[in-house]
């Protein structure tokens, strides 16, 4: 995905209008909308128009090195008591979807969506740790069979 010239503008030479992050996090058939913002921001990146409500969060990927699927940690401090008693009583995966906009114009997105799945996560009092993971698109088997030099010249050398 390109990013427009503003966004790298803002990124590489530190200009006024401050990249947000939104997330929204969803489970069976509930939906919480964050924003990484010291106030709430009303945006249509989702397709509707929803407000993202300001909230403190942390996403620490995972390492290249690491075998497996990779796994991303998200940390966040959740102000509603609500969403935490709702977190503790599901035991549907979550569904995480963010993107990344700019202050000025919340509605276009500048990176996203990126979506994860939970692995795990843990509720302590009011702050949230989740086990992120991509789709694991890596994991898939190619059946070795079908993919024969007879039938797919280009894939085997010398054929």
């Amino acid at each position: 995905m390109p990013f427009s010239d503003n966004f790298l503008e803002q990124a590489f030479n530190g200009g006024g209008d401050p990249a947000i992050t939104l997330m929204r996090v969803r489970f069976g058939d509930t939906s919480y909308y964050f924003a990484n913002n010291t106030e709430n921001i009303t945006s249509s990146v989702d397709g509707s128009e929803q407000i993202y409500h300001k909230s403190g969060f942390n996403l620490s990927l995972a390492d290249d090195t690491e075998e497996g699927t990779p796994r991303a940690t998200l940390n966040f401090e959740v102000a509603d008591i609500q969403i935490v008693r709702s977190l503790r009583a599901t035991d549907d995966p979550l569904i995480v979807d963010i993107w990344i906009v700019l202050g000025s114009d919340p509605n276009v997105v500048e990176f996203g969506p990126v979506n994860y799945k939970s692995a795990a996560f843990n509720v302590d009092a009011s702050a949230i740790s989740i086990e992120l993971e991509v789709e694991p698109v890596l994991q898939i088997q190619v059946p070795r069979h079908r993919f024969t030099p007879n039938t797919f010249p280009g894939l085997f050398e010398g054929a």
